[in-house]
């Protein structure tokens, strides 16, 4: 055992205590509870909770961390560190060692052993354990049995301790430990930058972190290499497939802080291509000189992938009966209410005799409908048609308009978690002849390139999207590079049709795509708007954060000033001074001279004295310290408010999403309707984090009979709506995923989630990746349709105000959606086109494509 004192940060409080009953323990995630007695203090008893590989009853260990107060269980101590130390006792021993710690040694046993060695029972173990035969009933056999199970015991100690000597907390140690088991401490040593692409939530700066205090050098390979996959995998969130050799040195060179990293980045990069890490490819630029792209291997292999597959598939050329298809159609829209347009009949026509090709076009113009003919005269054809889209949701909605069974496209191809991989490829193609995807705008290129590959040849592949609305969260542009190539066929629908044309959100949808800011009505200017209209724009303000530091020192810094007996004086101008009085429940702001001024220096009564900047001259103080509400704070701070602002009206932007979605849309539609608030970013007061707080405590408050469970910051209480963060095979829920908590075990860190009519059990580790869903960004939203959305719009979001972006949004919703905010945001969203292109070489490699018959 080792007994050495270890640093520890200033903020944190240590705890040496012998475990007495281990009260909850999770083989998969190591998180425990453990009831401990306090050495010296064996009268009482605390709750510690911690990550760690395997504790045992008996075993004394100092911990590090800080006590909190649990909403139902009391007091506990949260541990990140916990280090093992010699028994404090033989009675502690005799537990330690009698409570399934080493295999063949019972309590009995156990008490035999401390018995015969007294307290050199664990110099024994450690160095003489050939003596163990010394005490009666333990035989060569067992001997055996005990060595084995004690060298195993201290491997899982010795990782654990040796990863929390180097700051890694429980949690990823016992991560770590699960992924490299044994071999942690050699594999961590060697190089510990592979924790950044090994194991999920350690990233570079982590790593960085830990190599950097075990002795790596600033400029070694390892961590010049890790900084480079670093940005390489980070531009994969951008979208891009590869970066330019400029924007790795600058990136990089960020990352690493050093002098002469340029030439150290260009030696490494020569590394890693030798060494088959990454793969370049040489470009052109628009005056036609030579680039080199730098690729991870993974994205190069899928772009190549994605032209070999299509190629392949595009030899094929489907053998079609031109007139018995068109008597087909023209007798499918014969017996149809709304029949086929034209366009939409020549686009069925086309798809039927392509081997690949693409059906686009706007909301209201027909793609479901053309999609329900093609999917008809398919069959009537013989074919046996397979429909799939990216997400859960976006394939359920597909099923419900198509009235067919579709499934997710990680269904679709078996996704296996053993192998990492799908079962469905080459090897074992796709048993169908036609194959249809919707939402193809979220096709990243990896999951093309899988696709593709389980597509025998000879069979016939549809790709629906709308390339206008936000492209993939992966790497590439499928959609957008496919029609842009020139080589596969698409068929563009462009007709809005009369119910569609009959909706404000379609022709507004359709006017913003164009650059057209639309004319949306106000239900505060109109109130039979909410009868009328589907498309509704509520002006409402939010303050910046510079108003709402001026208001907060104004409304809560100088009133506390002025009820602690001190004396608040406010300088308006030069020479120009107040001071604050207060008269019952009133504040008022009095005059004082330059003498009077002079008086209150001279005696050095404490005072607060407040310049009020000079872009805020404009507010009168007193009707500011007395405004009832936040709202009304602002509306008093504010130079300009809309005529139909809700400030008028005591609502500010936040207040207003949170009565929206909690009163005024379940009136207007219906209680059981889905109401999703969709905004640009997470951070502000009008992101996700601060909206899904406000929106919770209102929705689903608190309640002695509702269990919570709170994770970090974070709160989660039954009837909850949560959202996947990330793609988890093992649980088959994928990223955007939408549910409801419909149990919660705070013990057990258990989380039972409905995402339909599937039921999923998350564990402590699993619930890292959920978030609440009351909010989400519109990226998380694509491929998904809600009866109601809110739009939050506002100068805050100003760095994502793109077209694409409120189209995207705008275009979720079904029967109502909701503008809030400010309409010169909504004006210079709708202008502001998102020329951020992403690095893909699809296009141009699907132009040269050689797909002779």
């Amino acid at each position: 055992m080792i007994d050495i004192p270890q640093k520890k940060d200033s903020n944190t409080v240590e705890l040496k205590a012998t475990v007495e009953r281990v009260t909850f323990h999770s083989e998969d995630t190591g998180y425990s509870v453990l009831k401990v007695t306090p050495v010296g203090r064996a009268q009482e008893q605390t709750t510690v909770t911690v990550h760690q590989g395997k504790v045992f009853a008996g075993g004394t260990f100092l911990f590090e961390g800080n006590y909190s107060e649990h909403p139902k269980f009391g007091q506990q101590f949260k541990a990140e560190r916990m280090l093992e130390v010699k028994p404090a006792s033989a009675s502690a021993l005799e537990k330690y060692l009698g409570s399934g710690l080493i295999f063949g040694v019972g309590p009995k046993t156990a008490k035999r052993i401390v018995a015969h060695f007294g307290d050199k029972t664990m110099e024994v173990f450690e160095e003489q354990m050939d003596r163990l035969q010394e005490v009666p009933g333990i035989a060569a056999n067992k001997l055996s049995q005990i060595r084995s199970a004690w060298l195993e015991h201290r491997s899982i100690r010795n990782v654990m301790m040796f990863l929390q000597e180097y700051g890694i907390s429980t949690l990823y140690a016992v991560k770590i430990y699960k992924a490299y088991e044994f071999d942690a401490i050699e594999i961590v040593s060697k190089n510990p930058y592979r924790l950044s692409r090994d194991i999920y939530g350690i990233g570079f700066f982590s790593a960085d972190r830990v190599a950097l205090s075990m002795g790596f050098a600033e400029d070694s390979p390892e961590r010049i290499s890790a900084a480079v996959k670093h940005v390489l995998a980070a531009s994969r969130e951008e979208g891009h497939c590869y970066l330019l050799l400029e924007q790795i040195l600058e990136q990089a060179g960020q990352l690493l802080k050093l002098k002469g990293a340029e030439e150290l980045i260009k030696q490494q990069l020569t590394a890693l291509e030798q060494e088959n890490e990454l793969r370049t490819r040489k470009l052109k630029d628009e005056e036609g000189n030579s680039l080199m792209a730098y690729y991870s291997k993974t994205l190069y292999y899928d772009e190549l992938t994605v032209v070999h597959e299509l190629e392949r598939l595009m030899k094929f050329r489907p053998k079609v009966d031109t007139r018995r298809v068109l008597n087909w159609l023209n007798k499918f829209n014969q017996q149809q209410p709304f029949p086929l347009s034209e366009e939409q009949t020549q686009a069925v026509a086309g798809i039927v005799g392509q081997s690949v090709s693409v059906l686009t076009g706007g909301p209201g113009c027909g793609k479901t409908t053309t999609t329900k003919a093609a999917v008809q005269l398919g069959v009537a054809m013989g074919k046996k048609v397979l429909l799939a889209a990216p997400t859960g949701r976006a394939s359920q909605r597909m099923s419900e308009v198509i009235g067919r069974e579709a499934v997710t496209i990680h269904r679709l191809l078996v996704f296996d978690p053993s192998q990492g991989g799908f079962k469905k490829g080459e090897e074992d193609p796709l048993e169908g002849d036609f194959i249809i995807v919707d939402e193809c705008s979220m096709l990243d290129i990896s999951l093309t390139a899988s696709l593709l590959k389980a597509i025998a040849s000879g069979a016939q592949v549809l790709l629906i999207g709308d390339a206008d609305q936000l492209p993939s969260v992966g790497a590439g542009n499928v959609l957008k590079d496919l029609m842009d190539s020139g080589r596969v066929p698409v068929f563009a629908l462009t007709q809005i049709f009369r119910q569609g044309a009959a909706s404000k959100i379609i022709t507004y949808a359709h006017q913003i795509n164009k650059g057209q800011v639309p004319r949306i009505e106000s239900p505060i200017r109109n109130r039979s708007a909410w009868q009328q209209e589907d498309c509704l724009f509520i002006d409402a303000e939010e303050a910046t954060q510079q108003q709402a530091q001026f208001i907060k020192k104004i409304r809560q810094t100088m009133k506390s000033v002025v009820e602690s007996g001190e004396t608040a004086i406010v300088k308006e101008a030069e020479g120009v001074y107040n001071t604050v009085q207060q008269q019952q429940e009133d504040y008022f702001v009095e005059h004082i001279d330059q003498q009077e001024l002079d008086r209150i220096r001279k005696e050095g009564i404490a005072k607060y004295t407040f310049n009020v900047p000079s872009q805020f001259m404009h507010v009168n103080v007193t009707d500011l310290l007395n405004t009832p509400s936040q709202a009304a704070a602002l509306q008093s701070v504010l130079t300009n408010v809309h005529p139909w602002s809700s400030l008028h009206y005591g609502f500010s932007a936040a207040d207003m999403v949170v009565r929206l979605y909690c009163q005024t849309l379940p009136q207007q539609l219906g209680k059981d309707k889905e109401i999703q608030i969709l905004t640009p970013m997470t951070k502000g007061t009008l992101g996700t984090r601060q909206l899904n707080m406000l929106i919770q405590q209102a929705a689903n408050p608190p309640a002695e009979t509702k269990q919570q469970l709170t994770i970090g910051d974070r709160i989660f209480r039954v009837n909850d709506r949560v959202i996947q963060k990330r793609n988890n095979y093992d649980l088959e829920v994928f990223n955007g995923d939408i549910g409801k908590i419909i149990s919660i075990n705070p013990t057990d860190f258990l989380i039972v989630i409905a995402f339909g009519k599937k039921r999923v059990e998350y564990n402590r580790d699993a619930i890292m990746e959920l978030d609440l869903a009351y909010a989400i960004t519109i990226h998380k939203s694509q491929g998904s349709e809600f009866d109601a959305v809110i739009l939050p719009v506002a100068t805050q979001h100003f760095k994502m105000l793109f077209r694409n972006l409120i189209y995207t949004g705008l275009t979720r919703a079904k029967k109502m959606s909701v503008f809030l905010g400010s309409r010169r945001s909504m004006s210079v969203a709708v202008r502001n086109e998102d020329n951020r292109k992403r690095q893909t070489c699809l296009k141009a490699l699907v132009a040269r494509m050689d797909i002779q018959e």
